[in-house]
């Protein structure tokens, strides 16, 4: 029986129409257009920008009028005006500059983590909607199959040539056949629905069917230090050790004394007297411990940055493994799948006789089973190179 069997043609999958890798692309830059959530990123970065850049400038000048009145019988009332500015020592300003700009490159580098993670499951919804489509496919077939059999052995149990368990089998498998189509169409009505929310709800013209050429991996270690040099996420933390750094800088200046410069302006019905008016802070007890705060607020973001870079090696070396594995096994089922024949030959040598009903099921249990594994394989790999190569997003 070994000449029937065989899975499905692979032109039922691999010679659909190709698409450019435009198709993708041109989806993905409308979401970036339009997602409520890269909408709400881009406001809040504006938000933490202009936070950034408070607190850097000098407080606000201080105006002051006392009016004294002295008694009727002695005469001679009194006002005095100050005006008073005060300011923090010089290098506290210096170093609050610079804060601000690191922290608005922190913003910055959060906001296109945000964009990445948004745009990458984009694409990985895309790429689930062209899998959908290819098991559609592979179960309109399988549908198809299902009910030319089914109408055939009605017609022989009507006319005694099969009996009652040949034709209940068939009926099972038109059965099954169907459901797995309605389970396809409302997954794939699901997808659809999600990639058109990740667009801010306005609809996409995504026809695509079949997977873009894929970009060959480079070698691990390559690949390694583009993705770790290039990963928002990092970039981001290690932004925010540097900013950690800048920050005792700044608190170390906070210590230094303060100082108020003024005029001052004392009149009555007499005389009048100008002169200026200079004050220091003693920095005693205010300040206290900020420094150490500082300090060890930085050495967490040298120890987190150190963590979050293992457990990414961890992650891609995981996910190159993976993808090396799946290449090998979608190579392994290509070649296969290619030299096989299509289910005709299985149909019609159940209808002459030349194999059993038990023997077809076997055969075409077999069939359906290879092909869906093959469908699997192929998305499993897509999704895993698509999280290796996110960073070129």
């Amino acid at each position: 029986m070994k000449k029937y069997i065989y899975i499905l043609c692979l032109s039922l999958i691999v010679t659909l129409p190709v698409f450019s890798q435009s198709g993708i692309k041109e989806v993905l830059k409308n979401i970036e257009v339009n997602n409520p959530t890269l909408q709400a990123g881009m406001q809040l970065n504006q938000a933490q920008k202009l936070e950034a850049r408070t607190g850097i400038f000098l407080p606000n000048p201080t105006v002051e009028l006392n009016q004294l009145w002295a008694d009727r019988s002695v005469g001679g009332n009194a006002n005095e005006l100050a005006v008073v500015q005060s300011f923090d020592f010089p290098t506290v300003y210096a170093n609050k500059n610079k804060l601000a700009k690191l922290k608005s490159a922190t913003s910055d580098l959060q906001y296109a983590a945000t964009r990445q993670e948004i745009l990458l499951t984009a694409q990985q919804t895309c790429q689930e909607i062209i899998y959908l489509r290819k098991q559609k496919q592979l179960l309109d077939q399988r549908l198809k199959n299902a009910e030319k059999l089914a109408e055939l052995y009605r017609q022989r149990f009507a006319n005694g040539d099969a009996n009652r368990l040949e034709y209940n089998k068939i009926q099972l498998e038109k059965i099954n056949a169907n459901n797995a189509s309605r389970l396809n169409n409302s997954a794939l009505r699901a997808q659809l629905e999600k990639l058109q929310a990740l667009n801010g709800g306005h609809p996409l013209d995504f026809e695509v069917t079949d997977y873009p050429q894929t970009q060959v991996l480079p070698d691990y270690s390559s690949l390694e230090s583009e993705y770790l040099a290039a990963d928002p996420t990092l970039k981001s933390l290690r932004s925010e050790s540097e900013s950690a750094r800048r920050e005792i800088k700044v608190n170390r200046a906070l210590t230094l004394p303060k100082f108020d410069l003024g005029y001052r302006r004392n009149g009555g019905s007499e005389s009048k007297m100008n002169g200026f008016k200079i004050g220091l802070s003693i920095p005693l007890w205010e300040n206290r411990n900020t420094v150490k705060q500082a300090k060890a607020q930085a050495e967490y973001t040298v120890t987190n940055i150190l963590a979050n870079q293992q457990t990414l090696k961890a992650t891609l070396r995981e996910l190159y493994l993976q993808a090396e594995a799946l290449a090998n096994s979608r190579n392994e089922y290509a070649e296969a799948l290619s030299s096989q024949r299509t289910d005709e030959l299985l149909n019609k040598a159940l209808e002459t006789g030349q194999i059993s009903m038990i023997d077809y099921f076997v055969e075409i249990t077999l069939l359906y089973d290879s092909m869906q594994n093959y469908l699997d394989v192929e998305k499993e790999y897509q999704n895993a190179v698509a999280q290796l190569l996110q960073y070129q997003l």
